[in-house]
């Protein structure tokens, strides 16, 4: 008996780590890969932190995401091959395009993430203050961002002291703004700044999921 259990027990765990390894995709009965395309598109776009006013680039929140999926009938589910009429939706907070027809892929996308030529006036030590609203006034922290190369990409790193906002995001640039959309801090804040570099100086304006708006004013050390 002891070594069936055993058996049983080795069987079980196996199981489940096979189930662990696969993805989730999403089914609705009856729709096929434009309807659900249509329908992902605008719950992202209805559920995304924007990175600039043109609305090009954000990145989407995902439980409100899903939450406007299952709205809709779409059904998420873990599959190691994904059957017929499964699809795969957003599923990180990286950030996305949002200004197309349809949303890519989700994972690495290394054509939206700014390099060493489109964006490399900001790889560095940036150094100033983070402007956070309190209720009266405003309060300031010393902040620090440093932007370095990842592979084909640039990513910030976030360091706020007196504040729990630290944190690394990617670095996007398109041909009309600059940003860094993550989440920071132990609470993983989501927050999408907007960059603006002159020179010596970059300045970010960011709108959190807590409907703050937080500022930085950074010079390159």
């Amino acid at each position: 008996m002891k070594s069936t259990g055993c058996v049983l027990g080795v069987a079980v765990a196996a199981a489940l780590v096979l189930v662990g390894c696969g993805k989730h995709y999403w089914n609705r009965p009856g729709a096929g890969a434009e309807d659900f395309a249509k329908d992902s598109s605008e719950c992202a776009r209805a559920n995304a932190m924007y990175m600039s006013a043109n609305k090009e680039y954000g990145i989407v929140l995902e439980d409100a995401y899903k939450s406007c999926l299952k709205m809709r009938g779409w059904v998420r589910a873990q599959h190691h091959e994904p059957p017929a009429d499964w699809f795969r939706g957003i599923e990180s907070d990286d950030p996305v395009r949002l200004d197309g027809p349809t949303l890519p892929p989700s994972g690495p996308r290394s054509s939206q993430a700014a390099t060493p030529a489109d964006g490399g006036e900001l790889i560095g030590t940036w150094a100033g203050q983070l402007e956070r609203p309190i209720p009266g006034g405003r309060r300031f922290y010393s902040a620090v961002l440093k932007i370095t190369e990842d592979g084909s990409r640039l990513r910030g790193e976030l360091d706020v002291t007196g504040m729990d906002l630290k944190g690394s995001a990617p670095v996007v640039k398109s041909e009309q703004t600059m940003g860094m959309s993550g989440r920071f801090g132990g609470q993983a804040l989501a927050i999408s700044f907007t960059l603006t570099v002159s020179g010596n100086n970059l300045e970010a304006a960011g709108l959190g999921a807590d409907n703050l708006l937080y500022r930085l004013a950074l010079q390159k050390r």
